[in-house]
Parts: C-alpha cells; sequence; structure tokens
C-alpha cells in the first residue's frame, strides 16, 4: 500500500483551538524539519525504539507531524504491519508523504484529521502513539480517553509530553525518560496509573 490519502467517516468542523493549531502548522510546514527544530525527529524516534513495537503490529500515531514517529513506527513493524499518521496540518501530511515514499515505505498512510475524532473504530490498533500531543487541546482527559478507546486488548497507549527545554543539550534524552508515559490495557502500569485510569469504561 503507497503512501497516501485516507479520509475518515463524519469528520466534522473542527473547533477554535484545532483551527489554530492547524493555522499555525500549515505555516510552519516548511521549516518544520529544520535543523534547529531536530528534536521533533529525535524524540518521535526515541519514543518508538522505547515501546519496541513488535512485528506486524498496528500503530496509529497522533499528531504525527512530518512523521517522525509515524516513519520509525513502519519501519519498525515490517511489511506486515502498518501505520496510520494522522494530523491537521495538511503541509505537514505532505512531508510526511514524500519521506515515507523515498524510504519505500509501504505499510504507512496518512489522514487528515483531528485526533479527537478520526472515525476509526475502537480497539485497531496495538500501539497508540501521541507524540507532543496532548497539550492541543483543551480537554486533554478526553482525548486521553478517546486515544485509550482506539487501543486493542493487551495493546500499549504512549504518550510524550514536554518536559525540560529540548534545546539544551542533553535535555532531550533526559525529559523524555521523565516524561514518557505508556500504559498497557488491561496490566498493571505503576506509575502511570493516572494514566492508565483514563481509560473508558
Amino acid at each position: 500500500m503507497a503512501p497516501g490519502n485516507f479520509s475518515p467517516p463524519g469528520n466534522g468542523p473542527l473547533d477554535e483551538a484545532a483551527e489554530r493549531a492547524q493555522r499555525a502548522y500549515n505555516a510552519a510546514a516548511d521549516t518544520y524539519d529544520a535543523p534547529a527544530n531536530g528534536f521533533w525527529e529525535a524524540t518521535g524516534r526515541e519514543t518508538i525504539a522505547r515501546l519496541g513495537l513488535a512485528v506486524g503490529a498496528r500503530v496509529i500515531d497522533l499528531p504525527c507531524g512530518s512523521g517522525a514517529s509515524a516513519l520509525a513506527a513502519a519501519k519498525a513493524v515490517g511489511a506486515g504491519g502498518s501505520v496510520l499518521g494522522v494530523d491537521l496540518a495538511r503541509g505537514l501530511l505532505a512531508r510526511a508523504r514524500s519521506k515515507a515514499t523515498a524510504a519505500r515505505l509501504g505499510n504507512i498512510r496518512f489522514m487528515e484529521a483531528d485526533m479527537r475524532a478520526t472515525g476509526c473504530p475502537s480497539g485497531a490498533f496495538d500501539a497508540v502513539v501521541c507524540v507532543f500531543g496532548v497539550f492541543f487541546v483543551p480537554d486533554r482527559e478526553a482525548l486521553v480517553r478517546e486515544l485509550w478507546r482506539l487501543v486493542a486488548p493487551g495493546g500499549v497507549l504512549a504518550n510524550t509530553p514536554w518536559g525540560p527545554d529540548p534545546r539544551v543539550v542533553g535535555a532531550r534524552r533526559g525529559s523524555l525518560k521523565r516524561g514518557l508515559s505508556h500504559a498497557r490495557a488491561g496490566a498493571g502500569v505503576g506509575s502511570t496509573d493516572r494514566l492508565a485510569g483514563m481509560r473508558s469504561a
């Protein structure tokens, strides 16, 4: 399957927060992958590396930006797996598709949508990945509940939030280690109890 578009069913109009994020990241698309913004790429790759995705896994990455974690996930899960990258910014999705094509990744597709309303079926993914995304929405707990809805039984939800200033040398790895929360559906999660507790009943 070539990297392409995927249209969610019934993706409705955007609210103010989503429109603001969409405008900002479309405007920044041309410089999004500049060396000064390298933390996006590094943190996305490291998030996927730490998850240890199984070959053949089904992954959704939202918001996927220009594809840092989505592309890493596609490489990790192999041809038998699948990755769906979701973002509101059409300019970033175009960059992600170009990278996927250049890397000859046929197991990845991209969708322009609000991550709170993808239209994807419940339990459709073995791993739901959200790198630097939760802070975009006013109701963060509602978003996390929606992300949990997408997780298959025994699957994992990974959330990497902002930590210390990633521009400081040595802070990037430390902030990821302190910031990455991941929890498995149906499993005890220790320090990520609050994340797990946001699952839908």
